[in-house]
C-alpha cells in the first residue's frame, strides 16, 4: 500500500473523530427532546414516497412534509416513506406526530451514532441498524432507523446517496414478493440488503489487510504502526455494529404484532444466519489485526537486534585496539617500543592484523 494512501486513511479518520466531536451534548436534557446531535450531509432534506401494491406502484417526492403526508392518508396502498437528511427537525416531529409515534422514537432518530437496536411499540416497531458504504475506497457508514406499522413504513437516512436503490429498483420492475406482502417484509428486505453491506465492508477491510500485510513483509515505514491502529479500530467499530444487530434480528424474529405474518419469521432467521457469519469474520480479522500489530513489533524488533549487534561487533573490535593505543599513551618514561624508529608503523600493522583477524572470526561464526 502506498505512504500516500495510508496518509489518507489517517486523515480521514482524524475528520471523523473531529466531526464527533462537534457533536451536541444531550445530557442533563429531558428525555424526548427533538434535538439533531449530528452533522448536516445534505444540502436540503428530501422526501420520497412510494405506494404500492401487487398491481400498481407510483414514486414521488415533495418539497414539504405536510404534502407527503397527505398523500399517505389519502393512498390505499402500502406506503414506504423515505428521508434523506436529518437536519430539519421539524420534518420528524410532524412524523412522529401524524403517526402517533412515541416521542422517544423521534428523539431516537434524530441522535446519530445509536447502537443497532430494536424497541417494540404497542403499534409500530422501531428499528435502528447501521449502512456501510463505499466511498473513494474509504470506508463510511451512516444510521438508519426503520418504522413500520400496518400499511406504512419510514425509513430516516442521514446521507444523500440512495441507499436502498436496488431494493426501489427490484419493486418498480416487480420482482421479487416486497409488492405482495406487507411492511413487514419490506422491512426484512432492507435489513438484509443492510447486512449485504457488512459483508462488502468486511471484504473491504480484509483486502486492506492484505495490502498492510505485503507492504509489512517487504518495507516498513513510519506510517505503519498509525496504519494499524487505525484497522484496529476499524474492526472494533464493526464489532460494534454487528453484534447489538444480532441482538436486534433475534429480538425481530420473536416479535409478534397483527401487522406481522408469521412466515416472516424464516426469511428474519436467514438474516440471522448472515450475521452470525459477520460476526465470524469480524472474530477472524480482528485477530489478523493483532497479528499484524505483532509481526510489526517482531520486524522492527528484528532491525533494532541487527543494528545493536553491528554496533556491538564494532565496539568488540575497537576494545583490543583502544587497549593497544591505551598501553602506549601512558606516559611512562622508559618504554622501549617507544624508541623503535618503526614502531608507529609496526603498531598499526599490528593493530589492522587484529581487525581482520577479528572480522574474520565474525564471519565464521556467521555474525557479520
Amino acid at each position: 500500500m502506498k505512504k500516500t494512501q495510508m496518509a489518507k486513511k489517517l486523515k480521514f479518520k482524524k475528520q471523523q473523530n473531529k466531526k464527533q466531536s462537534q457533536k451536541i451534548n444531550k445530557a442533563g436534557m429531558a428525555p424526548g427532546q427533538f434535538i439533531f446531535t449530528g452533522e448536516q450531509k445534505t444540502e436540503k432534506t428530501l422526501i420520497q414516497l412510494m405506494t404500492y401494491n401487487n398491481e400498481q406502484i407510483v414514486e414521488e417526492s415533495f418539497n414539504t412534509i405536510d404534502k407527503a403526508l397527505t398523500a399517505i392518508d389519502q393512498s390505499q396502498k402500502t406506503a414506504w416513506l423515505n428521508i434523506i437528511g436529518l437536519h430539519e427537525v421539524e420534518i420528524t416531529k410532524k412524523i412522529v406526530e401524524h403517526f402517533n409515534f412515541h416521542k422517544l422514537s423521534g428523539e431516537d432518530i434524530l441522535s446519530v451514532g445509536q447502537r443497532p437496536k430494536l424497541d417494540d411499540y404497542e403499534h409500530y416497531v422501531h428499528l435502528v441498524a447501521r449502512m456501510f458504504h463505499l466511498e473513494q475506497n474509504d470506508l463510511v457508514d451512516e444510521q438508519i432507523t426503520i418504522l413500520f406499522k400496518e400499511g406504512i413504513l419510514i425509513t430516516f437516512q442521514e446521507r444523500e446517496e440512495d441507499a436502498f436503490e436496488l431494493i426501489r429498483t427490484r419493486m418498480k420492475e416487480g420482482k421479487g414478493l416486497i409488492r405482495s406482502k406487507k411492511t413487514d417484509y419490506l422491512a426484512y428486505a432492507l435489513l438484509d440488503y443492510m447486512v449485504d453491506h457488512y459483508f462488502i465492508a468486511i471484504e473491504h477491510f480484509g483486502n486492506s489487510l492484505e495490502d498492510i500485510e505485503v507492504e509489512l513483509l517487504s518495507e516498513v515505514s513510519d506510517d505503519m504502526l498509525p496504519l494499524l491502529h487505525h484497522k484496529r479500530r476499524e474492526i472494533a467499530y464493526l464489532r460494534r455494529s454487528v453484534f447489538p444487530l444480532r441482538e436486534a434480528i433475534s429480538k425481530f424474529e420473536k416479535l409478534e404484532k397483527p401487522f406481522m405474518s408469521t412466515e416472516i419469521k424464516v426469511f428474519i432467521r436467514d438474516v440471522y444466519d448472515h450475521t452470525i457469519h459477520v460476526m465470524e469474520m469480524v472474530t477472524v480479522y480482528k485477530d489478523s489485526v493483532g497479528s499484524l500489530l505483532e509481526l510489526y513489533m517482531s520486524i522492527i524488533s528484528n532491525r533494532m537486534n541487527k543494528i545493536m549487534k553491528v554496533l556491538t561487533i564494532v565496539s568488540t573490535i575497537f576494545i583490543p585496539l583502544t587497549f593497544v593505543a591505551g598501553v602506549y599513551g601512558m606516559n611512562f618514561s622508559n618504554m622501549p617500543e617507544l624508541t623503535y624508529k618503526n614502531g608507529y608503523f609496526i603498531t598499526l600493522f599490528g593493530m589492522a592484523v587484529l581487525t581482520l583477524l577479528m572480522i574474520f572470526y565474525f564471519k565464521r561464526k556467521k555474525w557479520l
